[in-house]
């Protein structure tokens, strides 16, 4: 229900995705992986059209986009059908919890502020923030944001979320409130994308997992056969290597 194929990018000289293509089943849980400067990052952002992709062709449903060029029209409807949740929130300082989720359904889709706020409200309390709705960001913890900005990718009611290593910013305490809530969805059968270093949660909560590496897909499966059988070596070094990292994290978090 979701595609990207033959996705190419530059920055200057340097390529960033070499003709990288993806498919997404509905209700899939699709982590992308990679150490920094894989691409993982610009792959996201080139789908959700914050980046412009040098060449390459997105679908969605039965509509077919070019990501190199795309007219305003289509670029609206598009953004309707997709969600996303950047690294730090992005969220309007000068608006409550509730204001950020409503902003885009009352501005882009012009619908009634009582509507807008029921659909808002319901979200808030599905993401535990209802005792959180008239506080303003300022006010809230970091992990509190995220949750609120994940309430702001679901009111459109997406068929696709793009996750861009949403607990990046968050200390470890934090971060698990948020890769709760994303599980909730997962569990819903919510259709998401999600960049991450979070290796447990790729483990746990992913259909699918895929390892990016100088612009390139290395290595996709499902999240049991990528962990528990690797294919390629370097798949099986960064692997070892992270889980290493992850252990020492424990145990100084302890």
């Amino acid at each position: 229900m979701f595609s990207l194929q033959n996705v190419s990018k530059k920055f200057g000289g340097n390529v960033v995705l070499n003709n990288v293509s993806l498919d997404v089943n509905r209700g899939d849980v699709v982590a992308i992986l990679g150490p920094s400067g894989s691409g993982k990052t610009t792959l996201l952002r080139c789908a959700g059209y914050l980046t412009k992709a040098d060449s390459g062709t997105l679908v969605i449903g039965d509509e077919q986009y070019d990501m190199k060029k795309i007219s305003a029209k289509d670029l609206r409807n598009y953004r309707r059908r997709v969600g996303f949740v950047f690294q730090t929130f992005n969220l309007y300082g000068n608006k409550t919890a509730l204001g950020n989720v409503t902003l885009g359904l009352r501005v882009s889709q012009k619908m009634p502020k009582d509507e807008a706020e029921k659909i808002g409200r319901s979200l808030l309390e599905r993401v535990g923030l209802a005792d959180r709705m008239d506080y303003y960001p300022s006010k809230l913890s970091g992990g509190q944001q995220q949750r609120v900005a994940i309430a702001r990718a679901l009111a459109t009611n997406p068929e696709v979320v793009f996750f861009d290593e949403p607990t990046s910013a968050l200390d470890p305490e934090l971060t698990g409130e948020v890769l709760t809530v994303i599980k909730q969805l997962a569990d819903e059968g919510r259709t998401m994308i999600v960049v991450t270093h979070e290796m447990e949660f790729a483990k746990k909560v992913a259909t699918r997992v895929v390892f990016m590496e100088d612009g390139e897909i290395v290595e996709e499966n499902t999240a049991k056969e990528f962990f528990e059988h690797p294919q390629k070596e370097r798949t099986k070094e960064f692997i070892t290597k992270s889980s290493t990292w992850a252990a020492v994290e424990g145990k100084a978090a302890e």
